[in-house]
């Protein structure tokens, strides 16, 4: 394992449960022509704890939708570990370790099968996985849409005859129909309408207290991140760079990527100025990474030890859970 991650994954903030899930050490690259890779994630470690939902933020291209999938199973790493309630997941899992650990895709419409009806689709996962026989399918047919926020009349429908959020909807109903412990949301919300995003985010917020499911909400958007999550891990170039309680990395970010992601978000409420951090250029190329600091060739802190030394993501000073990767972590804003 890299050095910048010697450490032991950050453990579950106090006044959690128990970790449920834990990513160790993810690596994951691709093949992208004679002798160059495209390193997609690297190194990359967090835990998630009973009933915790926690963000995973960063520009397009970060490597966010790729730990996604390695936490569902459905992309293997190259090298690392995905451990559910501290066993870990092998890289053929079985339909139970499938169930445990579901994902609900960015797009709606075309992860649902537009032939089938939403009953067709329920009864198929309750009766292949045998979570319901007979008049018990339908019955829980309809929990589910309850669960959900729709009507019974919902089950008759096809893809095409329901709004985007309502299809979204679906789609959780169709995750949670194996009775899952954790949700893996890949942008749930971003091919949805400003008017029925926060709505999506309720739903989940709802679903992690009535079922204490852990969840893992991969968006590009703080506002929902800051909306409905517990912790936060920012991601820069297929590494975590900060991680930490909600509430603190919004009010003290830690490293300098995260202050310009949040200087750059708009604000609909007055509030404090924030100094807005300019970054240079653009994010470099994944098959050609930056020595040292993978942020440093656009951080406006960046000194000389920046472009030699790769930080070590570090718990930042006052003795808080957070953990920052940047030389400098203990400047404040």
């Amino acid at each position: 394992m890299d050095q910048a991650l010697a450490v032991a994954p950050p453990a579950a903030p106090p006044g959690t449960a128990r970790i449920l899930l834990a990513a160790d050490g993810l690596n994951v690259s691709f093949p992208v022509g004679p002798g160059h890779r495209l390193v997609a994630v690297e190194d990359v470690s967090f835990t998630l704890g009973e009933g915790e939902t926690l963000g995973i933020v960063g520009e397009s291209g970060c490597g966010k939708s790729t730990v996604a999938k390695c936490l569902a199973g459905l992309l293997r790493p190259g090298s690392g570990t995905v451990s559910l309630q501290g066993v870990a997941l092998p890289a053929r899992r079985s339909h139970q370790q499938h169930r445990a650990v579901q994902l609900v895709f960015q797009g709606p419409y075309s992860s649902l099968n537009p032939r089938l009806s939403v009953r067709s689709v329920l009864r198929e996962l309750l009766l292949f996985h045998g979570l319901a026989r007979g008049d018990a399918v339908e019955g829980r047919c309809r929990e589910l849409m309850a669960l959900v926020g729709l009507p019974e009349g919902a089950l008759d429908g096809y893809p095409s005859s329901f709004s985007g959020g309502q299809r979204q909807r679906i789609a959780i109903a169709r995750a949670l129909a194996v009775e899952p412990k954790v949700l893996v949301a890949d942008e749930p919300i971003s091919a949805l309408d400003v008017s029925v995003q926060a709505a999506i985010l309720d739903l989940f917020a709802d679903l992690r207290d009535r079922l204490a499911i852990g969840t893992v909400l991969i968006s590009h958007n703080l506002a929902a991140v800051r909306h409905v999550c517990d912790r936060a891990a920012v991601m820069y170039l297929g590494r975590i760079v900060e991680i930490g309680r909600k509430d603190e990395i919004f009010a003290d970010p830690r490293h300098p990527y995260t202050r310009a992601l949040l200087a750059a978000a708009p604000r609909l409420r007055p509030g404090p100025d924030r100094v807005r951090a300019r970054l240079k250029g653009e994010p470099p190329s994944m098959t050609e990474r930056p020595t040292g600091c993978p942020f440093h060739p656009r951080c406006p802190r960046a000194e000389a030890v920046c472009g030699a030394q790769l930080p070590e993501l570090l718990p930042a000073p006052g003795g808080s859970s957070r953990l920052a990767a940047c030389h400098f972590r203990d400047e404040k804003t």
